[in-house]
């Protein structure tokens, strides 16, 4: 889920003269703050010639100069909204938990939002071209010492349901493999789900074989 604009490296002996000058002129560390804020799509030329005390035009020849792929204008603005989106996503603490997991396990390369009306959908995410359902498990209160917890199922279309059991613990289970109706899972080594516990393997495993069993 991140992406960040390529800053042209400080190497040849010209560039490293004008860094000399640059902070000769704006104060050590300059040059480098330059960068980051450069780097940052929600911060404006506006602010950035006011913290150094130049025009937009110059922090905009800057902006070409240091980053001379990184998008500009309208383009910089979409990369913020974008951006500021993808804050706001991370800020649930259901998909939060997911990201965390799945990049725990996959990495963030294979995973990325889905676009819903106002910013990106909490609850759907797709992965591999497939699309999970992120869901809480609820804990169900029982007497007995192995600890069960309710699955639903809801009614979207998807390849895969994320369950959050704990901060820490989660399931990551086919959709074909639960009842319509949804299930309970009983947290034992007996359960039939729980090789699908803290892991995103075994579930991906079992859809590709029952891909290749209908080929």
């Amino acid at each position: 889920m991140r992406s960040s604009p390529t800053i042209t490296p400080v190497s040849d002996p010209a560039t490293v003269r004008r860094l000399g000058a640059f902070e000769d002129r704006y104060g050590l560390g300059a040059f480098d703050r330059l960068r980051a804020l450069l780097a940052q799509p929600c911060v404006t030329f506006a602010e950035i010639a006011e913290q150094f005390g130049v025009t937009r035009e110059r922090v905009r020849q800057w902006h070409l100069e240091l980053m001379p792929k990184a998008p500009r204008g309208h383009a910089r603005k979409r990369q913020c909204s974008i951006l500021r989106r993808k804050r706001a996503l991370l800020s649930d603490p259901l998909f939060r938990s997911f990201y965390r997991h799945a990049r725990g396990h996959l990495g963030s390369s294979r995973f990325r939002p889905v676009a819903g009306r106002e910013g990106f959908r909490k609850r759907l995410v797709e992965l591999d071209r497939q699309m999970v359902l992120i869901k809480e498990a609820h804990r169900l209160r029982r007497e007995s010492s192995t600890v069960a917890y309710s699955l639903n199922v809801g009614g979207a279309t998807v390849a895969f349901i994320y369950y959050r059991l704990t901060e820490s613990e989660f399931l990551f289970i086919p959709r074909h493999a639960l009842p319509p109706s949804g299930t309970t899972f009983f947290d034992s080594r007996h359960s039939k789900y729980q090789r699908f516990r803290n892991a995103f393997a075994p579930a991906f495993a079992e859809v590709r074989a029952g891909d290749e069993s209908t080929t």
